[in-house]
């Protein structure tokens, strides 16, 4: 009953004979098994119990304009003479918060949804990139998000998909340039606009050849060398990650991940408990962009590391997630939360990167392999490339290799390459006489 997430008797015996007593207690063990502590729960409780007093949830149109009428009207009755506003404005927020969630896990709540222009052609184009061109489900959600913000602006602007022009297009980047865009990003939403239009055109939805007309910045082939912390730096943030303290713990499973076996952070947030096989001593990772699962040999020092996460840290959950938060509700951490938590560490080192994101560990990784004398098929099967062409861009970052090839003679190698060339003129005007040859008019003789 609700006097587990109640202490005084008075608050109890008010908590059962208060309007929809069963819905709250759902609700509150509903967040119990999500991990919320007994003190945040009370706090859950106390506020529902509020609103369950002050609102109709058998009503249609609860929105937020009346879950804040309910708000004022608690604050008000409770609300003493000198209280600060800061204290007032932190109880109707929660208020609000948590009484607008409880509406929304019983499915009574008149969610307020922005209505995306042009939403019917956008999805259909989803699909195709999902079902036809096989695209991942990462690659459509970025188009998803580059295209709701271009159809947002046209729509914004007076335009539509079928009143398109090349100069509207063009007027979106000269807007968003402004905001600093760096060109790859630019080149990653004129990618996403030129294969809506070129399926918008397919389809008649606007006039054929706007695809054609969207300019990209030029990227060149491994212009960017990868930048990752030296491998010493990445064995002093290893080593800086072995206390006791649970986020410590945690955290030291994480850059085992990323550095040794070379993960994704999505890769690693993905991980489940099921993907450590400890009988057989092996890690399953499913990768991201091939869409296929890698078996890895699990090592002594990462399978020690993970082991104690889980006996230690890892809270009780019912997710099956490996790395979970820290604080309450216990839900799997996200990739862009982990990324964030990694990138603060490696910051801690003190040294200068162009970036400090956890992908920066990914390209340690490889170049670490690469001096240690393994080939680039070799580490590419390791990174789980699809080609080699990924992976030569760490050969011009393997520094031996290159002295090698600088402290070689090339004399014998430039005379053959002059005498190649003296051949290739030869070659070059014995085309020319053959050229004059057919170009002659052999009269009967043919």
């Amino acid at each position: 009953m609700l006097r587990r997430f109640t202490e005084p008797a008075h608050l109890q015996q008010r908590c059962n004979s208060a309007p929809y007593a069963q819905e709250r207690q759902t609700y509150l063990l509903h967040l119990q098994q999500r991990g919320h502590s007994s003190r945040r729960l009370a706090e859950f409780n106390k506020i529902l119990l509020a609103a369950a007093e002050r609102i109709d949830i058998e009503g249609h149109n609860l929105d937020l304009s009346k879950v804040t009428v309910a708000a004022d009207a608690w604050i008000k009755g409770r609300t003493r003479q000198g209280t600060q506003a800061r204290t007032i404005r932190t109880a109707k927020t929660d208020f609000v918060s948590i009484t607008s969630n409880w509406l929304r896990f019983l499915g009574r709540w008149n969610e307020p949804r922005r209505p995306i222009p042009f939403a019917e052609q956008l999805e259909d184009f989803l699909r195709h990139l999902a079902r036809e061109r096989g695209l991942s489900g990462q690659t459509v959600l970025f188009r998803k998000r580059s295209l709701v913000q271009f159809l947002d602006w046209l729509y914004a602007d007076g335009g539509s998909i079928a009143a398109a022009t090349p100069k509207m297009i063009a007027d979106y980047f000269a807007v968003h340039g402004e905001r600093c865009w760096m060109r790859r990003t630019v080149v990653a939403y004129v990618q996403s606009l030129r294969s809506f239009f070129t399926y918008a055109a397919s389809h008649a939805w606007c006039a054929p050849g706007i695809a054609e007309t969207i300019d990209r910045p030029s990227i060149y082939t491994h212009e960017l060398l990868p930048q990752g912390p030296p491998w010493k730096e990445v064995q002093r943030l290893i080593a800086g990650t072995r206390g006791d303290q649970a986020s410590v713990v945690r955290d030291h499973a994480v850059i085992l991940l990323l550095s040794l076996y070379g993960f994704r952070i999505g890769e690693v947030s993905s991980l489940t408990l099921e993907d450590i096989d400890w009988t057989a001593e092996r890690i399953h990772v499913r990768r991201s962009k091939q869409r296929k699962i890698q078996d890895y040999p699990l090592t002594a020092e990462v399978g020690e590391a993970i082991l104690r996460y889980l006996r230690q840290v890892r809270p009780r959950s019912p997710y099956r997630e490996l790395f979970l938060r820290l604080k309450t509700p216990f839900r799997p951490i996200t990739p862009a939360g982990l990324g964030c938590v990694i990138a603060a560490r490696i910051r801690q080192l003190g040294i200068q990167l162009p970036h400090y994101g956890p992908h920066v560990l990914r390209h340690s990784c490889a170049t670490h392999l690469l001096s240690e004398g393994f080939s680039l098929k070799e580490i590419g099967d390791h990174l789980g490339h699809r080609s080699n062409e990924a992976t030569q861009i760490y050969a011009k970052v393997d520094d031996r290799s290159l002295r090698q090839v600088a402290q070689q003679d090339l004399t014998a190698l430039i005379g053959y390459a002059i005498h190649r060339q003296v051949e290739t003129c030869r070659a070059d005007s014995q085309i020319e006489g053959l050229r004059e040859v057919a170009s002659l008019r052999i009269g009967g003789l043919l």
